[in-house]
């Protein structure tokens, strides 16, 4: 005869259902131990009962390995086969680079670039790639590609982590590092006095005054990695089309997880924002109920996982560790 609790553990090994939960720009937070006895109740109890990995990959490096069929492991990461179905193609995006004290500063995530500005500046630049035998366009606004006629015999760094640090330890490296260097530098001076960028400045934003190549590779995903896909991101809807996982677009429901394995991609904490606020909010209306699923086996395994940080994850029994 079985328990009810035997019974129990008997249907959750076999409904093996999974949930991995990914959540930007809380390792910022975690970094501070001063910080660390604002966090909520139930992200607590995740952080101190479960299995800790540490995995400083950031947001896109971690996206791409959970749909990649190989573990991506180079400098770069092969997004520009994403963006484009011609093979010589290189991401070629839009950033500001800040003269600080003896380095150079990457800046390219919140731009504010609009289509117009994308199109006057795409168009700034490419007399500069005809020499090349290049074409520059538009992606996005702020995600732009390069087509070549052969891809250069370069290594580059992926533009995710580069962005915010010094420029010169992911420059390109390879044969062909000179011309590439030479036309990264032209590029430069060419938007230094473009028009666009004297009226960007004068309304207050940053100039558009460089590139950023990288995106080289062959990107090989798992089919149908996911059972479920939830989050706002480019990239993410880029992988859950490339692997045929399911998107959805409603709100996040841990009632109605189904069998198999699920990715959340939460928003962005703003850590210059009331962040114990938005983690409060997180926990009670995310974490709360998903913690109940796991006490109840309803849940096979959770894994929370911090870009820049690493990885907790529990099972049911870790749950109810008195500790």
């Amino acid at each position: 005869m079985f328990s009810g609790n035997d019974k129990a553990l008997m249907a959750h090994s076999i409904r093996k259902t999974s949930l991995t939960i990914v959540i930007p720009e809380l390792a910022g937070i975690l970094q501070q131990k001063i910080n660390r006895q604002l966090l909520p109740d139930y992200l607590t109890k995740m952080k101190t009962k479960g299995c800790f990995k540490e995995d400083e990959s950031g947001l896109a490096r971690l996206l791409m390995n959970h749909f990649s069929d190989t573990p991506l492991t180079d400098s770069d990461l092969p997004v520009a086969g994403l963006r484009s179905d011609k093979a010589m193609t290189l991401c070629a995006d839009p950033c500001y680079l800040h003269a600080d004290l003896d380095r150079v500063l990457l800046f390219s995530d919140d731009l504010d670039l609009t289509n117009e500005e994308s199109t006057a500046l795409i168009a700034e630049i490419q007399p500069l790639l005809d020499d090349f035998g290049a074409t520059l366009s538009q992606y996005k606004t702020d995600e732009w590609c390069l087509e070549l006629k052969s891809l250069p015999g370069l290594h580059f760094s992926a533009l995710p982590d580069v962005s915010g640090r010094s420029v010169e330890p992911f420059l390109p490296k390879g044969d062909d590092r000179r011309d590439w260097v030479r036309l990264w530098n032209e590029i430069q001076m060419q938007l230094h006095n473009a028009d666009i960028n004297q009226q960007r400045q004068a309304q207050g934003k940053v100039p558009i005054n460089s590139l950023w190549f990288w995106g080289q590779g062959t990107f090989k995903p798992k089919h149908k990695a996911w059972q479920s896909v939830q989050g706002q991101h480019s990239l993410l809807e880029l992988l859950s089309k490339v692997s045929s996982s399911n998107t959805v677009d409603t709100n996040f429901d841990s009632t109605e997880l189904s069998v198999g394995s699920h990715l959340w991609l939460m928003k962005c904490i703003d850590i210059e924002g009331d962040w114990p606020m938005q983690l409060q909010q997180l926990d009670e209306q995310i974490l709360k109920p998903i913690w109940q699923m796991l006490r109840t086996m309803k849940l096979n395994q959770l894994s929370l996982q911090i870009p820049n940080h690493g990885t907790y994850t529990l099972t049911p029994i870790d749950s109810w560790k008195f500790w």
